[in-house]
């Protein structure tokens, strides 16, 4: 695998010395990995950066973290009384890079998607994005073309078996939430929301609060799933 780091030299600085950490908050994550080896090779990588802060093994589910670095789609029935709110934003580390992994990743509530030949420059400049940045990235990419969009709510309306399926909800969101959500199921961001319906960004990002609320969501991807699932959405037209 390609989880290496670009240099072999030793650090010969102290983390608590280092003027990254007077300058940037740490960035804690939490490493949920089931395989021992992509384990190790995560914890080997994240400890030579002064930006992270380590959360191994299971005590992450009971502790505060940034982002949670997943290997296998969680089971979010058992996993829903573990965790502390807010919750982190899920990693997912993948084999390949399929559409099918890529939208079971997604509907799970994954924020990005990697495979294991992600180099370390590139793992640590996606967490920092998670981080950083509004939106789930995962979600953007699968619904950057006309195509793949279409795909996306086809795959969350999509009947998942009997352990994973969503009961009907009842549709509590306003006319403006749902012209919102639409848009959030398109792939934008708060900021082109914004723009497109002639609100503030920091407007849009308050209407998603309000979303998660009303829909007993995580994020962006999970609130596109769950409204996908109940029907909520307009179909995206293919042009």
């Amino acid at each position: 695998m390609a989880l290496k780091h670009a240099s072999t030299q030793p650090l010969l600085i102290p983390l608590d010395h280092d003027p990254v950490n007077r300058r940037v908050a740490q960035i804690a994550v939490h490493i949920a990995i089931s395989q021992s080896q992509l384990e190790r090779d995560l914890n080997n990588l994240l400890a030579r950066s002064a930006r992270f802060s380590v959360v191994k093994s299971s005590i992450g589910y009971n502790t505060l973290s940034d982002v949670r670095i997943i290997d296998q789609i969680p089971d979010q029935v058992s996993d829903q009384g573990f965790d502390v709110t807010p919750q982190p934003k899920l990693l997912f580390i993948g084999v390949e890079r399929s559409s099918e992994m890529m939208m079971q990743a997604a509907c799970a509530g994954a924020w990005a998607y990697v495979t294991e030949s992600i180099n370390a420059q590139e793992l640590e400049e996606i967490i920092c994005s998670l981080v950083e940045q509004p939106g789930s990235p995962l979600l953007k990419q699968l619904a950057s073309g006309k195509n793949t969009a279409v795909q996306v709510l086809r795959e969350l309306s999509e009947p998942r078996d009997g352990r994973a399926r969503v009961d009907k909800v009842e549709n509590r969101l306003t006319g403006h939430e749902m012209a919102i959500l639409q848009l959030v199921a398109q792939g934008e961001t708060s900021k082109d929301i914004g723009e497109l319906v002639g609100l503030g960004e920091q407007t849009i990002k308050n209407y998603l609060v309000k979303i998660f609320e009303k829909t007993n969501t995580r994020n962006r991807a999970h609130a596109v799933a769950l409204a996908a699932q109940n029907g909520w959405l307009l179909p995206l037209v293919e042009t």
